[in-house]
């Protein structure tokens, strides 16, 4: 092979290169768009077999440094947590209303958040479901009852009441007995 003939030493790394830059961009992307619905996925049946099942809220014991499932949760907060599923139809969300600060957060099977509302309404109630169900959604909601249109068939909500102390939080516990996830 002749010195015009030879491909050089460019050549020899340039392919090996583009073909590494091109795994690597295409590794990146799967971690990116799979990660969240990974996460989600483990999170979702950890809450629905500690629940006994989806459409059931997870009332959580008062958290500690000893039974911390998620890190940096506040031992504030009373939580309780619903794996909601649409494919039998809408899902009604409800947390009943509480003195201090409350929320109720929707997420979707991507960990994105849907809706959220609380403190200061008595009450939140939510419908949940897909664009094909929105319809069946609006006719069953009623007028005080917002329909939650979201892009997946199943996420989690997530409730958090303020709770200092320990009889707040026995109060909080009563309360959140009452909320609802279930089947419209």
């Amino acid at each position: 092979m002749t010195a015009e003939q030879s491909p050089g030493p460019r050549r020899r790394w340039w392919a090996p290169l583009a073909v590494a830059v091109v795994v690597a961009v295409i590794a990146h992307l799967v971690v990116v768009l799979a990660a969240p619905r990974v996460v989600m996925g483990v999170a979702e049946r950890r809450i629905a077999e500690s629940a006994g099942g989806r459409n059931t809220w997870l009332h959580t014991p008062r958290v500690t440094p000893r039974n911390q499932q998620v890190v940096r949760s506040s031992p504030d907060l009373a939580y309780s947590a619903c794996v909601w599923d649409l494919s039998d139809g809408p899902v009604r969300v409800s947390a009943p209303g509480w003195d201090g600060y409350y929320s109720l957060s929707i997420y979707d099977d991507r960990t994105d958040v849907v809706f959220v509302d609380g403190d200061p309404h008595p009450e939140v109630t939510v419908l949940l479901a897909t664009t094909d169900q929105e319809d069946q959604a609006r006719r069953a909601a009623g007028s005080d009852v917002e329909v939650v249109v979201v892009p997946a068939p199943d996420g989690v909500a997530l409730l958090r009441y303020l709770a200092p102390t320990d009889d707040a939080f026995a109060d909080a516990d009563r309360v959140r007995s009452s909320a609802v996830c279930a089947p419209a």
